[in-house]
């Protein structure tokens, strides 16, 4: 037999401004990237915002080959979270998951800072229509996608986990203990109910026996020889 149980993942971080309004958690950005940059240029929103923030404690700056560690230590207590381009995720988290066979980490569901990737080219190069046809034909055939997952297993795995999620466990003493007590204290509640129902009923029959003891020595039958008198 095992036990069925449903359990709720928080996922509080989806929004740039919750991480932003909680200055308890920790933030870490990617060294020598193009998202410094914009933090340092933005001028006003949720990047102003952090860019103040980048030359303060609650800044972390890794090089990318550090981010794995960083998620499994003081991102995976909950202190810090990563902000950096989805591609570093689709590269970071495959390996986390390949390694414990679980999404330990969630990505949030609001994106900043569009990076467009492109195909340079000489200017007014005759080959430029037949790149930007390519680069149609592989984005609306899948095929981008396709060499994604192939290059990093597991890469959309991750990538938006369930909230809910259904716990198999076999029964034990440690997961119904709490079962045990409730049935012990119902045991004792209803023995201590039983208890006082005695005593009870039993002064109430000690008190009617009295009475009825005293009305039947005040009655009694005398016989003669000739006739029978009842006297009560």
């Amino acid at each position: 037999m095992s036990l069925l149980a449903v359990r709720y993942i928080d996922q509080p971080y989806q929004r740039l401004d919750n991480v932003l309004n909680n200055s308890d958690v920790g933030i870490i950005l990617v060294q020598n990237t193009l998202i410094i940059h914009y933090l340092k240029t933005a001028k006003s929103g949720p990047l102003r915002e952090l860019g103040n923030l980048m030359e303060t404690e609650r800044v972390a700056y890794r090089s990318f080959p550090e981010l794995p560690q960083s998620l499994e230590t003081i991102v995976r207590d909950g202190s810090h979270v990563v902000f950096d381009m989805d591609i570093i995720y689709n590269h970071v988290l495959p390996r986390s998951f390949s390694l414990t066979g679980t999404c330990d980490f969630y990505m949030s569901r609001s994106s900043y800072l569009t990076t467009p990737l492109g195909m340079l080219a000489q200017k007014n190069s005759p080959f430029m229509p037949r790149f930007n046809q390519l680069a149609y034909t592989l984005v609306e055939s899948g095929i981008y996608d396709k060499w994604q997952i192939f290059s990093h297993p597991n890469s959309s795995t991750c990538k938006n986990p369930p909230i809910i999620i259904t716990v198999t466990s076999a029964f034990s003493l440690s997961n119904l203990w709490g079962m045990f007590v409730v049935l012990g204290c119902g045991f004792e509640v209803a023995v201590l109910v039983l208890v006082m129902e005695q005593m009870r009923g039993g002064a109430k029959w000690r008190k009617q026996g009295h009475v009825d003891t005293h009305d039947t020595n005040t009655a009694s039958i005398t016989v003669t020889s000739d006739h029978t008198h009842h006297q009560y």
